[in-house]
């Protein structure tokens, strides 16, 4: 078998994706093992916790391998598996906001509890890119970190390759104005 940092060509994907939908235990272990840095990499910048990072993945190839026999084209099989983990990564985020409700009753007490002070930033692009939503924030990182053309782009966010451009304009637009605010302060 290749190793596990390789892409597979199209063709041998689909052949993968095809057997492990049958149930191939070899292929199933085997896109695990293509994508799991991918995913970690991808995780980590939509949650931003490398504490949770193997959990959500687990999570995210748990519902692949479950869900691969539904998947129906065979051809969208990483715009699929990314989708999955858009949803997991969003749950958990929203699942952590709420407990939080739970753990720590709110009394007048905490009104005069100074707010802890922000870490300094080293890097102002960082932190304008913290500013974008998670889903702005993956696509430009997906764009410019892991090099993925428009079209790959549209696959992955099943949407289309004209709004994939709409939504990195005003991404780079809203990052430009962050950067340009905190120059004025």
């Amino acid at each position: 078998m290749p190793c596990a940092a390789s892409r597979p060509e199209p063709r041998a994907l689909e052949d993968l994706v095809l057997l492990g939908r049958s149930g191939d235990r070899k292929a199933l272990k085997f896109l695990i093992e293509l994508y799991q840095n991918r995913m970690a990499r991808f995780v980590l910048s939509q949650t931003r916790d490398p504490n949770t990072v193997e959990d959500l993945c687990q999570a995210v190839f748990v519902k692949m391998v479950i869900g691969l026999p539904r998947l129906r084209d065979s051809g969208r099989f990483e715009s699929w598996l990314f989708q999955i983990a858009r949803n997991v990564c969003r749950d958990h985020l929203r699942a952590a906001l709420g407990w939080r409700r739970y753990f720590v009753s709110y009394t007048t007490a905490h009104e005069s509890v100074a707010e802890p002070e922000a870490p300094p930033v080293e890097n102002k692009l960082d932190d304008g890119v913290a500013q974008l939503s998670p889903e702005d924030r993956a696509l430009l990182r997906l764009h410019l970190e892991e090099k993925k053309s428009y079209r790959e782009l549209a696959q992955i966010s099943n949407t289309t390759v004209s709004a994939v451009k709409s939504r990195l304009y005003r991404a780079r637009r809203e990052l430009r104005g962050f950067l340009l605010a905190g120059d004025s302060e």
